[in-house]
């Protein structure tokens, strides 16, 4: 019921709305001068499992168009040009600044978990990138924040200074993007009765290796990617022995496992 009540009421054709105030009126729809499109509202309809694969590509794809940039996705646009006493705050910061269509850091992980959801692993990937602060080395001038922290918000494309980070140390996106890396691009999840395997990797990555420490066992996992495929497991076995499925068993503490994954 709560699935067919948001996608007939909360659908705007071609990603979702944010919200509808007291009199129906909504934001974030085509129909709007301003605030268009929301991020928030694209990854968690498909985080949430409200959308259907079809709409949920649909809502991620908009995203793409009218809201990512090479620096980071915005938050929302077009961006309130100008003070409206009937949406407050958001409309006080000029365009292309904080959460008047700034990218916000925080929202950009939960499109890489959507994207590895609905299998691609490039775009997912493609974002890590974009507001990976190590990257930010060779345009540290325009940036203006340390390389090794996430930055609370950086300045978008509406704005003068596009590319100008704000707010450092002074964000949730840090652990976001651990979760959105390891457990969903990686796909080493920790799961009640075992570890799983479900990686949503660059179609151009053959291979990756990695180490995980689990409840006090050691798990060595090496995944070949043979065919050049973003998502979906072939084959697995662990320490030498095929298993079904993609959860490896957990093994006795203090152990060590050999895993090896085929996609």
């Amino acid at each position: 019921m709560l699935q067919k009540t948001f996608n007939d009421n909360a659908w705007g054709g071609a990603w979702y709305l944010r919200y509808f105030d007291a009199d129906g009126t909504a934001l974030g729809s085509h129909k709007n001068q301003y605030g268009k499109i929301y991020i928030n509202s694209q990854s968690w309809s498909v985080l949430g499992g409200l959308a259907d694969e079809g709409r949920g590509r649909l809502a991620l794809d908009s995203v793409r168009k009218y809201l990512n940039t090479p620096k980071g996705i915005k938050k929302s646009a077009v961006g309130f040009n100008g003070y409206d006493p009937t949406k407050g705050g958001v409309t006080t910061y000029p365009p292309g600044a904080k959460e008047n269509g700034g990218i916000f850091l925080h929202t950009n992980p939960w499109v890489m978990i959507a994207e590895t959801m609905l299998g691609n692993g490039d775009y997912a990937y493609e974002y890590y990138n974009q507001i990976n602060p190590a990257a930010k080395n060779d345009i540290i001038d325009e940036y203006e924040c340390e390389p090794y922290v996430y930055p609370q918000n950086i300045l978008a494309d509406e704005h003068p200074q596009f590319g100008l980070a704000r707010n450092s140390w002074l964000s949730g996106t840090s652990s976001w993007t651990y979760q959105a890396a390891v457990k969903y691009i990686l796909g080493i999840r920790p799961k009640f009765n075992g570890l799983l395997i479900d990686p949503c990797i660059p179609s151009a990555w053959k291979s990756f290796k990695a180490e995980r420490n689990f409840r006090g066992s050691r798990y060595i996992i090496e995944v070949e990617n043979p065919n050049g495929v973003c998502k979906g497991v072939k084959s697995m076995t662990v320490d030498g022995k095929p298993i079904k499925g993609r959860l490896i068993p957990l093994a006795a503490s203090g152990g060590k496992c050999e895993v090896r994954v085929v996609m």
